[in-house]
């Protein structure tokens, strides 16, 4: 009888231990972060490999991996992970993912963000030589909030 309560006080003191682990594990990512936000889609989006579906999103700019974290605002959960190479421009003064649209199909092709300047790039999805000003009608800027700390 004694055993078995030995045994669980071990297990329950492990579980106890890994939970707090993960507590400031889950801490420590957030505060290495350069910047912070959250924006709001009205139509699907193809980001990278993920496919964002209509709602809210939290994005963050991971300073040690120096990636793009995207997650469900209602959930926490990652959708996706983008390399990043902010590029400290301080001129940008406004924070916006770019958006190309070609018939019903949107891509993240740019992301700005105030005072990193432009920290994802990639080319035009749908670019074309000699379009660049139909490709300038078919994009659309989605702006990224700042997150209150």
């Amino acid at each position: 009888m004694k055993l078995n309560h030995v045994r669980y006080s071990a297990s329950l003191r492990f579980f106890l231990g890994i939970l707090l682990a993960a507590c400031f594990l889950a801490t420590a990512a957030h505060a290495d972060s350069l910047f912070e936000g959250k924006f709001t889609l009205t139509n699907e989006v193809h980001w990278g490999k993920a496919m964002l579906g209509p709602g809210s999103y939290t994005l963050a700019l991971d300073q040690p991996t120096r990636t793009i974290i995207i997650r469900d605002a209602s959930t926490g959960k990652i959708v996706d992970r983008e390399f990043a190479r902010p590029d400290y421009n301080t001129d940008n003064d406004n924070s916006q993912l770019l958006v190309a649209i070609q018939g019903n199909q949107r891509t993240v092709y740019s992301v700005r963000l105030a005072g990193l300047g432009e920290v994802f790039q990639k080319a035009h999805p749908f670019a074309e030589s000699g379009r660049a000003a139909e490709e300038a009608r078919n994009a659309e800027a989605i702006p990224v909030e700042v997150a209150k700390k």
